[in-house]
């Protein structure tokens, strides 16, 4: 004869918690003890999205061991009882595929994704589906902490409020997938449509918060596009940790799509047979400008400027210079000055957008744009590049090589950075 399990209308609406049942003792037929419950066991086999409870841990004096589920005749809240007599049960160690949940899962840290936060397990909800109890969410608000330290429904001496007055702070356990078989390290599952809903400064935030493992996990996860802004967002020393722990191809992929600044800085905290690899794998446009930051010394205007800027050649109309524009900053982060060049691409003058706006259209950009340009030389030291744009109140400054050909140039963004390394000020406005 089949054994039944208790039935689910043993269980009032708000479910079960964990906590309500550790040290609850667990009599027998004759209303014996068997023991005291330490814990819940669930099987991790199944493909079910919510665990399904296989015995409890039970202590009685020196030993502990397992009771079956299926000898458990009565779970309700206060009062677990065995079909059994107590020299009839089974005792048994936890199988390879079950778990502990206090012992693994309490205390544990979750990824909130709603609340774009790291949350620990403060107790887990249990509910009867289909005559099965199944571990069904995870309690990450102060509720749980109340219900470990003062019992069920109970109101702390003196205290307003109670458990029933809080909010409720429940995560469902389908949302949840174990970083490793045992289940001891938690998060909330981040499949990638769930990620591209989020801002990449969110997602920057999530991986600060947990392992590096962890982190690397959820960055691996992440388009090439998603990825490049979210290690943007991140303090260097973490930005270079993700990149080691990619592989080559991807890593260059990243980089690739990064303003080639923020990739030279990036590759410059590597070592020099890493850097080679990673600058060969990556296009030849994009590796020729990263390869050209790299070769200046940090602390100048070389190891400052970006490759980030828009040029028109001598010739270019006003009106040819918009029409250029709207297509061009599509991609651009951050547009201020624009640069007329010459035909060898030496600097000739420059251009804010305030001075297009106010020159006609068919006016060619040589007749409206301000000569000489201020710029720097390469080398020139970062404290002097500093004294310069602040003595102008400059938003970007031009800089040339040994033949005058325009470089690169330094926004005001990069000055704030290199005045405040260790600030995470963003290096382009958004």
């Amino acid at each position: 004869m089949a054994r039944s399990k208790p039935a689910a209308t043993a269980s009032p609406a708000p479910g079960y918690f964990v906590s309500e049942f550790l040290s609850l003792p667990v009599l027998d037929v004759a209303r014996e003890r068997v023991g005291r419950i330490r814990d819940l066991v669930v099987e991790t086999g199944s493909k079910s999205p919510f665990p399904r409870v296989t015995g409890l841990l039970l202590r009685e004096g020196f030993e502990s061991f397992v009771l079956p589920w299926d000898d458990v005749a009565i779970f309700v809240h206060g009062s677990v009882r065995t079909r059994l007599s107590r020299a009839d049960v089974i005792h048994r160690a936890p199988e390879e595929d079950e778990i502990l949940l206090a012992l693994h899962l309490l205390d544990k840290q979750i990824v909130d994704i709603a609340g774009v936060k790291v949350v620990r397990v403060n107790d887990l909800k249990l509910d009867f589906v289909e005559g099965d109890l199944v571990l069904t969410a995870a309690d990450v608000g102060v509720r749980g902490i109340l219900r470990r330290v003062f019992g069920v429904g109970m109101t702390p001496r003196g205290g307003r409020w109670s458990d029933a007055s809080l909010p409720s702070r429940l995560i469902p356990w389908d949302s949840m997938q174990p970083i490793h078989p045992k289940l001891d390290r938690l998060q909330t599952t981040l499949p990638q449509e769930k990620l591209r809903r989020l801002h990449p400064a969110d997602i920057a935030e999530l991986i600060a918060q947990v392992s590096m493992k962890e982190g690397a996990d959820v960055f691996r996860k992440l388009d090439v596009e998603t990825a490049a802004q979210t290690l943007h967002e991140l303090e260097p020393e973490l930005q270079v940790e993700l990149i080691e722990e990619l592989p080559p191809e991807q890593a260059s992929d990243i980089l690739e799509q990064m303003p080639a600044d923020e990739a030279a800085d990036i590759l410059g905290d590597l070592e020099g047979e890493e850097v080679r690899g990673l600058v060969k794998l990556m296009e030849k446009d994009a590796a020729e400008d990263v390869t050209e930051l790299l070769v200046h010394d940090e602390d100048t205007a070389g190891g400052m400027m970006g490759t980030d800027y828009i040029t028109f050649p001598v010739g270019t109309t006003v009106a040819e210079a918009f029409g250029r524009l709207r297509v061009l900053a599509r991609d651009a982060e951050l547009i201020t000055d624009v640069f007329v060049v010459g035909p060898h691409e030496e600097l000739l003058g420059s251009l804010s957008l305030r001075d297009l706006l106010a020159a006609a259209d068919d006016e060619p950009l040589e007749q409206v744009m301000r000569v000489p340009p201020r710029s720097v030389a390469a080398e020139l030291p970062a404290r002097d590049v500093i004294e310069l744009m602040a003595k102008y109140d400059l938003l970007e400054l031009p800089v040339t090589g040994l033949d005058g050909g325009l470089i690169g140039t330094i926004a005001i963004e990069d000055v704030v950075a290199c005045l405040y390394p260790r600030e995470r000020i963003r290096r382009r406005l958004r």
